[in-house]
Parts: C-alpha cells; structure tokens; sequence
C-alpha cells in the first residue's frame, strides 16, 4: 500500500510539472508568432538600409574619403557581444552562445567582454569570466531606445580606441529548428561584410550626395548600427522563444510518457494488491472451517 501511495504521489507531480511545460509551449508559440511578423518588417528594413550603406562605402572609398569607423584599426582590443537569454528553460541554447563567445576569446590577445541578458551574465561568472559590460532585461522587451543606448556605447569605445573591433555573437533565428550560433561583425564597417548584397542602384554617373557624401555617412551609420543590433536582438528572442518551444514540447511529450507507465505500474499494483487481498481472504476462510 505505501508503494501505492509513493506512485499515485510520483503521478500527481508529474502530471503537475506536465501542466507548466504545455502552458509554456503554448505561451513561447503565441510569443514566437508576434515576433515573426515584427521581424519580417524589420528584416525588409534592414536589406534596404545595408544596400544603402554598400553604396555609401563603395563611393567614400571612390572619392578617397575616410572616416574611422570604417578603417581597420590594427590589432587592439576586441569587444564581444554575448546575447543569450534572459530566462532559462530553453533547451542548449544559452549554452551553446557562452561555448561560442568562450571559443572566440580564446582566439584574440586582449578580449573584451560585454553580456546582454541575465542568463548568460550568471554563466560566464560560473565559469570565471566577469562580464566588463552587463546589460539587463534586453530580450524581455527590446526596443529601439535600449538598442542605441548598447550600440552608442560600443561606438564610443571604438572611437576613443578603447576597442579596436566589435563582433555580436547570436543566434541567428530559422523556421526550422536547428538554430545556429553566428559571429557578426558590429565595427568596423568594412565592404566584405556587404558582399551577399547588390548595390542598391546601379549608378551611370557618380551620384552627388547633398549636403556632402561624408556627412551623409556621419548621419546614417549610427542610424543603421542601431537597426543592425535591433534585428539582431529581435532574431534572438525569436530563436530564444523557439527554443522554449521546442524544449517544452520535448519535455511535455517526455511527461506524457512517464504518466503512460506509471498508469500501467499503478495499475499492477492495485491489480497486485487486490489478488493479495482476494489471497487472504481465502486463507482466512479456509482456516475459520478447519477450525
């Protein structure tokens, strides 16, 4: 009977934990299909506003302008951009951007490290590494007025040399569900990283920027380095919400399977318990008559 007792109780709580995993699945679903459309917009922003910025740069080049931000600076150092998460709960995929960030530090002289979120900032602790920039809360709600405040910061290291190169490391949101940790590069802004797209126009003439092709940039790139980390934070969350989906979907189908089996032990049990009953009984009888 007390092994009975210790089942029905076992049943009890997993079907509980059951109950949080499916209203968590359900929650990240609805979650991930706002983001998904708020991300679409953005995403079409951003290939118009990147095409603008490989005109920008192809003709600041051609016209033997040049600005800092868009220079190499030599080796220095190097800030990284960790955006994991600010709540657990989500399978590998906080674990997965500190083993990326980690891999990257190990391969630059004098790493600089600045953690977005609060899972990850907990975990680069665990594992020795201080955060030299701890931002908070960021993938709750992000916005465009957070986002400049991060990306105005890492300008004005980069410009005071106190960096000589920025990358943000995430990951990359995808409708299926192999979501994938990638390395962007935040500064310099350099040509290569605009090679996937083509030009915006396709210019007969050399176009003349009003008031002047360098103050056209001054104006643009901090502009553009805003909407360039907003998308990046909005692909985080999204990854972030599916790979909650994905883990409470695993974990609600897993509790599933336990309930199946320990209906079939609970039901031996009682079966058990019965038949020794039953067993009893007729002993009793048996022994009453003898008597």
């Amino acid at each position: 009977m007390n092994n009975l007792n210790e089942l029905n109780q076992h049943y009890r709580a997993v079907q509980q934990t059951r109950q949080i995993t499916n209203a968590m699945y359900l929650l990240a679903t609805a979650e991930l299909k706002n983001e998904i459309q708020n991300m679409d917009f953005v995403l079409a922003y951003m290939k118009r506003l990147r095409g603008t910025m490989k005109d920008i740069l192809s003709k600041m080049k051609n016209n033997g302008l040049m600005n800092p931000l868009i220079s190499e600076q030599g080796r220095g150092h190097t800030l990284f951009v960790a955006v994991t998460a600010d709540k657990g709960m989500c399978g590998s995929y906080n674990s997965d951007v500190i083993k990326k960030v980690v891999e990257q530090m190990k391969m630059v002289d004098r790493p600089i490290l600045c953690s977005l979120c609060d899972v990850g900032s907990r975990m680069f602790w665990n594992k020795g590494y201080e955060p030299d920039y701890e931002w908070r809360d960021v993938l709750q709600h992000p916005s465009i007025h957070l986002t400049k405040q991060i990306s105005d910061m890492i300008i004005e290291l980069y410009l005071k040399h106190e960096v000589n190169e920025a990358y943000v490391i995430y990951t990359e949101y995808s409708s299926s569900s192999d979501q994938q940790v990638v390395v962007r590069r935040f500064l310099p802004l350099l040509r290569r990283d605009f090679l996937d797209l083509e030009y915006e126009w396709n210019y007969t003439t050399q176009p003349l920027f009003e008031p002047s092709v360098a103050e056209v940039f001054d104006y643009i790139v901090p502009h553009y380095l805003t909407y360039f980390l907003y998308d990046i934070l909005l692909q985080a969350q999204s990854s972030e919400d599916s790979a909650r989906m994905t883990a409470m979907q695993k974990a609600t189908e897993n509790a599933d399977e336990m309930l199946k089996k320990l209906s079939l032990q609970i039901s031996a049990v009682r079966q058990m318990n019965i038949t020794n009953e039953i067993t009893e009984i007729a002993a009793a009888g048996e022994l009453s008559g003898a008597v």
